[in-house]
């Protein structure tokens, strides 16, 4: 059976865009696998949505090389190609059968529907997923906080490197089981840990959900369990009470740079708040109560407003500064600068590691104060509270969790340590 389909009426067949003798001279360039129609002089073409170097490409057949290192959506890609031929060769006869010619111009339109699986352009934009998590990233910049509109773009050019990974545009529809393990694999592939994987995939089901909430979609395949996000409890330290004051106490004053970032940190430290919040504090947050002063500050993940003490530490810190609070830092300055105030005071202490990257399973000891992270003044604030026998809900009036559950993920002690914390607390008494 000839795999083109010829007649008086118009012939069809498919190639790669670029001529084969200017692919010979770069054999595994891609290029995008165009459909061609042509009748009595009269053509037009079509991309499918696939591209294929000249090396994987069967110009007999008019279809990606199958065997022996294939592409691994080759099949499906031949697929595509055979649907596309059928469909133009069923229309085209229709076309004859009721007016014994062709429509050229309605031809095209209906392989292009074929194609991009839409009735028009405008659905045709509308069904692409990644287009669509530009727009609605966009639009939320000024409603979400910029880590979260940095991970939402890094998210969108994981699944760009998918498209190009697999040759094809991203459609809601497409969407499902077989595109969750592939993304997920190309991440591991990336050497992406499971954590950041699970970030992705989080972000991913955002848009989805979106697009689903607002009509645009009715794919409801990222609700299914096996759709899941990843993640693993990590090994994130805490700084003791005893260790933050070495810390507190150590001179920078001839490194300013360092003395700055380890200030910020420990105010961190003092009231328990992200980095977004502790990092950039002025005197416009200090408020007076009852002849008491706090600070107030606008929680810009949680939308919460929490009430934390100037305490005797705390004040120690602005003293440095006139009675203000360190001035804010970039976070990539401000991270590497507490390691190297952590690493100066002796946290090298070396901790077990085990966490999964890229796939596998690592195991490995790092030194302290490498663990040490912007987040770890949060995590020592709940933990050394909570070793102290503090109740959970009072820790949490001033750390702003909704729930005892999101609060006790912050505590990194093992199990004798847990055990104490709760005896302190009276409940043997």
């Amino acid at each position: 059976m000839s795999l083109t389909l010829e007649s008086t009426h118009g012939v069809v067949r498919f190639g790669l865009k670029e001529s084969i003798k200017s692919l010979e001279k770069t054999p595994k360039k891609e290029s995008l696998i165009i459909m061609h129609f042509s009748s009595k002089g009269k053509r037009f073409k079509k991309s499918i949505g696939y591209k294929c170097s000249l090396n994987h490409w069967d110009s007999k057949k008019q279809k990606i090389k199958t065997g022996k290192g294939m592409l691994q959506n080759a099949y499906e890609i031949n697929k595509r190609i055979d649907d596309i031929r059928a469909f133009t060769e069923k229309e085209l006869a229709n076309m004859i059968n009721d007016s014994g010619s062709i429509t050229l111009d309605k031809l095209s339109q209906l392989v292009s529907c074929k194609i991009n699986g839409n009735e028009n352009d405008e659905e045709n934009e509308k069904s692409k997923l990644v287009k669509y998590a530009k727009n609605l990233n966009e639009a939320k910049k000024n409603r979400i906080n910029i880590t979260t509109y940095r991970s939402y773009k890094q998210t969108i050019k994981l699944l760009e490197l998918y498209e190009k990974k697999y040759y094809k545009t991203l459609r809601f529809e497409e969407i499902d089981l077989s595109f969750y393990r592939n993304f997920v694999d190309l991440l591991e592939g990336e050497d992406f840990s499971l954590n950041s994987i699970g970030k992705h995939v989080k972000n991913l089901k955002t848009f989805l959900n979106d697009a689903l909430v607002n009509g645009v979609s009715n794919n409801t395949i990222f609700k299914n369990r096996a759709f899941k996000v990843l993640k693993e409890v990590t090994t994130d330290i805490y700084l003791t009470w005893e260790e933050i004051k070495v810390l507190a106490d150590k001179d920078f004053s001839n490194r300013p740079r360092i003395e700055l970032a380890r200030d910020i940190f420990l105010i961190g430290c003092y009231t328990g708040q992200r980095v977004s919040d502790y990092n950039g504090l002025t005197n416009k947050n200090i408020e007076i109560i009852d002849g008491h002063k706090f600070i107030k500050i606008h929680q810009k993940k949680t939308d919460t407003i929490v009430h934390i003490p100037i305490t005797k530490d705390i004040q120690e810190v602005l003293n440095r500064y006139n009675g203000d609070f360190p001035s804010k830092l970039s976070e990539p300055i401000l991270r590497k600068n507490i390691k190297t105030a952590c690493s100066t005071v002796g946290f090298k202490e070396m901790i077990d590691v085990s966490y999964v990257k890229g796939g596998k399973s690592i195991k490995k000891e790092i030194s302290k104060y490498n663990l040490v992270k912007t987040h770890t003044a949060r995590r020592s604030f709940c933990t050394n509270h909570y070793m102290a026998g503090k109740p959970v809900q009072n820790i949490m009036l001033f750390s702003g969790h909704k729930t005892e559950r999101e609060f006790l993920k912050y505590i990194r002690i093992e199990k004798k340590q847990e055990a104490l914390a709760v005896h302190k607390s009276g409940f043997f008494d």
